[in-house]
């Protein structure tokens, strides 16, 4: 479906806490796989201070500037706690899914987990507030 605008709202829940004192100030980076191998960035949320339950804003795109209309194509998200350094932030976990995935996430209301990256462990899910196409 070609030009395709998508309404995209992420939540994460049970996030694991990467900070000493308070909780963790997360926000999301969605990449995508370019040719040749490694991944860049589309979109990265704003930060939401002080919780391990964050409701970020909708994300707002073009179907084909993520995946040029390939809905079976793994983007990368990424949640990151925010330390106020500029490159020194924590990772809480990292998922591959694809627009299905997170649109089939979006109707049956299922978490979607979220790994460590180094050994696989569970570091909280992401939710799948909602997901529309908009003509």
């Amino acid at each position: 479906m070609s030009g395709s605008t998508i309404n995209l709202g992420l939540s994460g829940r049970d996030l694991k806490n990467k900070d000493l004192l308070g909780k963790s100030d997360p926000y999301v980076i969605i990449s995508r796989p370019i040719l040749g191998g490694g991944f860049t960035v589309i979109l990265t949320s704003e930060t939401k201070k002080n919780t391990l339950n964050p409701d970020w804003d909708d994300f707002l795109f073009k179907e084909e500037e993520w995946n040029g209309n390939d809905k079976e194509l793994n983007l990368k998200l990424e949640v990151y706690d925010d330390d106020g350094r500029k490159g020194k932030d924590d990772l809480i976990g990292t998922a591959f899914y694809s627009l299905k995935q997170l649109e089939a996430a979006a109707l049956l209301k299922t978490p979607l987990p979220l790994s460590d990256g180094k050994k696989k462990k569970p570091s909280g899910q992401l939710v799948v507030r909602s997901y529309r196409e908009l003509k």
